[in-house]
């Protein structure tokens, strides 16, 4: 009894360790980050990402070669319920990403690119002393940005994510900013994702945020679950601001996200 028992555990260990996503691309994103992973030539992912207050951020991403993914994302505010529906600009915010050096046995993925579509509203800011305004997400944008990704086979896959950027909306703080992350398979259906945005571009208490408080300067840690419920869709629920940067935020922020994806 014993050796079966030892079997099934034996046998379990082995599925876990060489387990491996039915997906056909690694992640675009963790939960806010950016990672290397890049769609292949003559893919479309179609993202609808659900925000507070019955907002969503529609995003269209297209493979235009097997290294060059381009795009465009539009934020919608009060989508769902009784207020007046708002969008955050009068025009969409677009993103490309693309990949320097792909992943070998020791190198890993390197990708550039450019994401101006922020979190949150687009509100305007004021600075206390001169009166003067610019207008910023509550969450800046990545701007240009510059990722290393890495993936281990550990129990499945496990894929470590660390880059920097450089946010376009530096008018109160034109730091160079840091992140990490890690995405994690349990299975061949469910991975979880971890990361930290350190957001050193963004801890300079000059400007009266009001609703959007730069918060304790303390970064955002965020985390979600990924669900592949078929071969091109995905849901995610995520928690973001886990360790309660933002002033405001009484608990984590809950989002729901769902991506589709298909070969044109």
């Amino acid at each position: 009894m014993r050796k079966i028992i030892y079997k099934y555990i034996l046998f379990i260990f082995l599925s876990l360790a060489v387990c491996q996503s039915n997906h056909p691309y690694p992640p675009l994103h963790l939960i806010t980050i950016p990672t290397s992973g890049v769609l292949p030539y003559g893919n479309y992912s179609l993202e609808g990402l659900l925000i507070d207050n019955g907002g969503m951020v529609p995003k269209l991403s297209i493979g235009i070669s097997q290294k060059l993914t381009l795009g465009v994302s539009w934020g919608i505010q009060n989508l769902i319920g009784d207020n007046k529906i708002s969008f955050n600009k009068d025009y969409p915010e677009y993103h490309f990403k693309y990949r320097l050096f792909d992943e070998d046995m020791v190198k890993p993925a390197v990708v550039i690119g450019f994401d101006s579509q922020g979190r949150g509203r687009y509100r305007e800011v004021i600075n206390q002393d001169s009166s003067e305004s610019y207008f910023r997400y509550q969450h800046k944008s990545f701007g240009y940005y510059l990722v290393a990704s890495k993936n281990y086979l550990l129990m499945g896959n496990m894929g470590v994510h660390i880059g920097l950027n450089k946010s376009l909306e530096s008018y109160d703080d034109d730091d160079i900013n840091l992140f990490i992350g890690i995405d994690k398979e349990i299975n061949k259906s469910i991975s979880f994702m971890m990361e930290y945005d350190a957001m050193l571009n963004d801890n300079d208490n000059e400007y009266d945020y009001e609703e959007l408080t730069i918060g304790k300067g303390i970064g955002y840690l965020n985390a979600g679950f990924r669900w592949l419920i078929a071969d091109n869709i995905l849901v995610e629920l995520n928690f973001n601001d886990i360790n309660r940067n933002q002033k405001v935020s009484q608990t984590a922020h809950r989002e729901f996200k769902f991506i589709y994806s298909k070969k044109f």
